[in-house]
């Protein structure tokens, strides 16, 4: 028998049924499988966490490495209460409910903090701390190998990383896996060039443009910095030793010598000609997020996750001074182009302007204060400009030396990671978070140029799960394990 129900009766005959039982009722959920913590916990940890959370000397005196070290935390006490997600300070810290926010390069998304809450509310159960054999490489079609051209239908990499070419026609763009040239005049990708293990996470240009620096590493396993020969776009040189992601690195003025940091806690440097370490600048307790020389070459300062920056004479490579105004971890330092002025930005959420001088340094000329963490500072190379980018999506440029406010630009979209600004001290460029890669006209004070990069695929199947995650870089402390060799192949072109 077919009955058909209508209108406002068919409406109270349902709710009649319904009231007697008789309304279908949903299938019951099915819960969802305990979380294995060496499969899916684990991961995200090591990829975010343990670089700075590991070994003799852990950030903030937490490691991770044991399930032991995991509960009891560090010096802000226990960090993780079994069967209380929501209460613990590790999920907090994720999500922001304590500062500063974690990880310090970029949110982590909601899925993997949620997966990490079930862990803990399931009892913060550890089966092995040893993460299972990867699976078997993904077989990758030749029009998607690393020397391919990025197709625009994959999804954009935080631009971490950026510097102009010494004659400003150029900007060199790190991602994931690979170095973008962006032509300054037409703000169009001249040439795309796969290098590096991971995500690229500082950029640095010899002043006589015949090398470009390309540093990062695998977190968890080693650090890498890659030399590029300009003529060719090849690698001629993989410098090997950081035993964690390098995060910064600077060329000493006039000379092939470079200064890189890394999240192993040291400063290294190199002679580029013959790619050995020379000196290992053991001072700092923290992760070492930038380095700079002076414009002399006399000096280096450091800047590190441990509050402080430091500088040291390159001749004895003695500890000159040492700059502990800051609250929270330092992400970067420069140097103005006569060397009176040094700037340090800082996960604190502000910008200090030291005079340079050799002792204490207790007092900052000026201290410039933003709604965000400043991941990046850079003077202009005559010094006339101070410009920072940070958090809260703002770019901001600086006149003589801090003293005053030039340009606020709100044009990106999510964190800006990266500053430069070109050598004619017309162009600031930042890169973000979502990928992409701004430039403003310093005189007309507008944006010129937005572009979108795009990752290139991953070439296997752990990669394609870091390449997910967000990375560890340039903001205030991140992750990582051993030394693959250098990109093989010359670049393409987009």
């Amino acid at each position: 028998m077919n009955i058909s129900i209508g209108g406002r009766a068919g409406f109270a005959i349902l709710a009649w049924l319904a009231a007697l039982g008789f309304a279908a009722r949903p299938e019951p959920a099915r819960a969802a499988p305990p979380v294995v913590y060496s499969r899916q916990a684990l991961p995200i940890l090591r990829a975010l966490c343990w670089g700075c959370h590991s070994g003799p000397n852990p950030a903030s005196g937490y490691g991770m490495e044991t399930r032991e070290k995991l509960l009891a935390g560090g010096r802000h006490g226990a960090a993780i209460l079994p069967g209380k997600g929501a209460q613990s300070a590790l999920v907090r810290y994720l999500t922001g409910d304590l500062q500063p926010k974690m990880p310090p390069t970029g949110a982590l998304d909601l899925d993997k903090i949620a997966l990490l809450r079930r862990w803990i509310d399931e009892g913060a159960k550890v089966d092995s701390t040893a993460m299972p054999a990867p699976a078997p490489a993904l077989k990758t079609p030749a029009s998607l190998s690393p020397n391919a051209p990025i197709s625009a239908s994959l999804a954009p990499a935080p631009a971490t990383a950026l510097a102009f070419a010494p004659d400003g026609k150029f900007l060199a763009v790190g991602g994931y896996r690979v170095v973008r040239l962006l032509d300054v005049a037409t703000g169009t990708i001249a040439r795309t060039i796969p290098v590096g293990a991971d995500q690229t996470q500082a950029l640095a240009w010899s002043g006589d443009g015949k090398w470009l620096a390309v540093a990062g590493g695998t977190p968890g396993q080693s650090g890498e910095i890659v030399l590029l020969d300009t003529q060719t776009w090849r690698p001629t040189r993989t410098l090997t030793g950081h035993e964690e992601v390098v995060c910064c690195a600077a060329w000493r003025p006039g000379a092939h010598e470079l200064a890189t940091g890394s999240l192993d806690k040291t400063a290294r440097i190199w002679n580029a000609d013959t790619g050995q370490c020379t000196h290992i600048i053991k001072d700092h307790a923290e992760a070492v997020f930038g380095v700079a020389y002076s414009p002399d070459g006399k000096l280096l300062a450091t800047g590190s996750g441990d509050r402080s920056a430091k500088i040291f004479d390159t001749g004895s490579w003695q500890r000159l001074a040492a700059l502990t105004a800051h609250e929270d971890g330092l992400t970067r330092v420069a140097f103005s182009h006569d060397g009176k002025w040094l700037a340090t930005a800082s996960s604190d959420k502000t910008v200090r302007v030291w005079p340079v001088k050799i002792g204490a340094m207790e007092n900052p000329q000026h201290t410039l204060n933003e709604g965000g963490i400043i991941a990046d500072c850079a003077f202009s190379p005559d010094g006339s400009l101070l410009v920072y980018g940070a958090s809260n999506h703002v770019v901001k440029v600086f006149s003589e030396g801090g003293a005053h406010q030039a340009q606020e630009w709100k044009d990106a979209d999510d964190w800006v990671y990266a500053v430069a600004i070109a050598p004619d001290n017309q162009t600031v460029a930042a890169g973000t978070q979502d990928g992409k890669a701004l430039l403003w006209d310093v005189k007309a004070g507008r944006l010129r140029v937005a572009i979108t990069l795009r990752t290139p695929p991953a070439p296997d199947a752990k990669a394609a799960v870091r390449a997910s995650l967000p990375h560890p870089v340039a903001k205030a402390a991140a992750k990582g394990q051993k030394v693959p060799p250098a990109a093989k192949g010359g670049a393409t072109r987009e």
